[in-house]
């Protein structure tokens, strides 16, 4: 939530001493009859009206982003900051899957952990040896690959986690009166409109855009559910160092693996299928890759370019020399 900072209390007795200061520059002007001294207050006092307006509707903007943000999002993630304003909400969102995704990292990294244990496991046979799952170099380094695609995601996530984070803390209490306290003064009008149509921009378009696109939490905890599944799989667990001498250990284990038998526990059979679980795993996992690439890189720059925009086409109005005076001009 946004707080009336230090600054922007500053920037309140700013604009306030800017329509003193404007009003009495205007009077002077009139009563001596220094026409350019009474064209710069009614300017003045114009542009500091408008900074007075500009700075009673941030409460205004504030809550139409809450409004605004709770119909943009309709995901069960982050209920609890469903009366937040649109910043609040997205870096709970955020935050909840950097949390999903390091799971689903975890999970990753015990599957990849089987699977190079039976694709190394070799049989010896004195004049020759085997290794039955050499083959599965190829799911090895798929994983591999696609750990280092949700490592990386991941570093984005909470990349622009802490973007959100600085957004929230300064969007208004830092940059937006900043902007108010420039705009004050003439020479750096220009400066002034540019960071309030920054702080704008960054606080309201930038998270609503984020929030458009459908979040790939669904999908992360689909595919970290499956590979939890898999890892506590008791036919897939590897096999204990003392037992690696056993005669049959080794052979009933590839057996198992193979599909060729199964364990049977009070008369009930339980059938495994090696490959096609780890192919499952693969499937889901790059479903929550794309989603999340979608959300955590194709989202934040498609809102961006669209801030950037607006920025642009708002600081132009905001920072050029608005003939706020002609409004004075029957005074």
């Amino acid at each position: 939530m946004v707080e009336l900072t230090d600054t922007l209390r500053l920037a309140t007795i700013v604009v306030t001493i800017s329509i003193i200061l404007s009003g009495i520059a205007l009077g002077l002007g009139r009563s001596l009859g220094y026409r350019n001294m009474e064209n710069f207050g009614k300017e003045e006092l114009g542009q500091s009206i408008i900074n007075a307006a500009l700075l009673g509707i941030a409460a205004t903007i504030i809550e139409t982003t809450k409004s605004i943000s709770a119909d943009a999002v309709k995901d069960t993630i982050c209920q609890a900051a469903i009366s937040e304003d649109a910043i609040a909400k997205i870096s709970c969102i955020q935050q909840s899957l950097s949390t999903a995704l390091f799971g689903l990292i975890q999970e990753n990294i015990k599957t990849l952990n089987i699977v190079g244990y039976y694709q190394t496991l070799s049989l010896n046979f004195g004049s020759f040896s085997i290794q039955p799952f050499i083959n599965l170099g190829g799911v090895s380094s798929t994983l591999q690959s696609q750990l280092l695609i949700l490592e990386n995601t991941l570093i984005m996530i909470n990349l622009n986690s802490q973007f959100i984070d600085f957004i929230s803390q300064n969007a208004f209490g830092l940059i937006f009166a900043l902007g108010l306290i420039f705009r004050a003064f003439f020479a750096t009008r220009k400066l002034g409109g540019f960071l309030i149509a920054l702080a704008i921009g960054l606080f309201v378009f930038y998270p609503i855009f984020i929030m458009a696109f459908p979040t790939p939490y669904t999908e992360i905890q689909s595919a970290t559910v499956n590979a939890s599944l898999f890892n506590n799989n008791t036919n897939y667990a590897l096999i204990p160092i003392v037992d690696l001498n056993g005669n049959n250990a080794i052979a009933q284990k590839l057996d198992s693996l193979a599909g060729r038998t199964s364990n049977v526990t009070n008369s009930t059979m339980t059938m495994t299928d090696f490959s096609g679980d780890l192919t499952t795993i693969i499937g889901l996992n790059a479903n929550a890759i794309a989603k999340t690439l979608l959300y955590s890189v194709i989202a934040p720059i498609f809102s961006l370019i669209i801030t950037v925009v607006f920025i642009k086409e708002l600081s132009n109005i905001l920072g050029g020399e608005i003939a706020s005076g002609q409004i004075f001009n029957n005074l």
